[in-house]
């Protein structure tokens, strides 16, 4: 009697496992406008929640929101300077997905840390602590992505720690200062 070690998953959760992994690049995700709005959407959702563990629900809808779309725009900007605008689609699909599957593994350890350290205690610093190697991995995921899909290394790498150096040091406590002078 043999048993396999590996497990058979079907296509699309493979490609987003191997993109993960840095195992493959956007080429492997499906190529459809239902899987980009999907895709957006869990994006959406993620960064939202995980702004919810610290924020309130208007400054967290509104990073959500301007996170995604930032995300596309600079995409969108990045591949058409770069000349392969037609790998828009599968890349921001990669983009996404990875993005989201990190956000919701980050949401998920930011309300362990939370219920495990109560209030009084420094929580969301610790959280940040936490939180950093997969702020690390989101950024190498992303450079990956954006180095498959056209990019040279320095514009890849450029991009990507501007994108989630802005999201996260800039945006999100301006959405929530701004959310909390109205």
């Amino acid at each position: 009697m043999s048993f396999s070690s590996s497990i058979s998953l079907p296509p699309t959760p493979k490609a987003l496992l191997d993109l993960i992994k840095l195992e493959a690049g956007p080429a492997s995700m499906p190529d459809s406008r239902q899987a980009l709005w999907i895709s957006l959407a869990a994006y959406f959702l993620t960064e939202a929640g995980g702004q919810l563990v610290s924020a309130d629900i208007l400054p967290s809808i509104s990073y959500g929101v301007a996170s995604a779309v930032l995300l596309a725009a600079l995409t969108f900007g990045a591949l058409v300077l770069t000349g392969t605008r037609e790998r828009l689609q599968q890349t921001l699909i990669s983009l996404a997905s990875t993005g989201a599957v990190i956000g919701f593994v980050s949401m998920v350890l930011s309300l362990m840390v939370a219920q495990i350290f109560p209030p009084p205690m420094p929580a969301m610093k610790l959280v940040g602590f936490v939180l950093f190697p997969l702020v690390l991995w989101k950024f190498t995921v992303f450079l990956w992505i954006y180095r498959h899909a056209g990019m040279r290394f320095i514009p890849a790498f450029a991009l990507g720690a501007i994108y989630i150096g802005f999201t996260l040091l800039i945006l999100s406590p301006l959405l929530v200062r701004v959310f909390n002078l109205l």
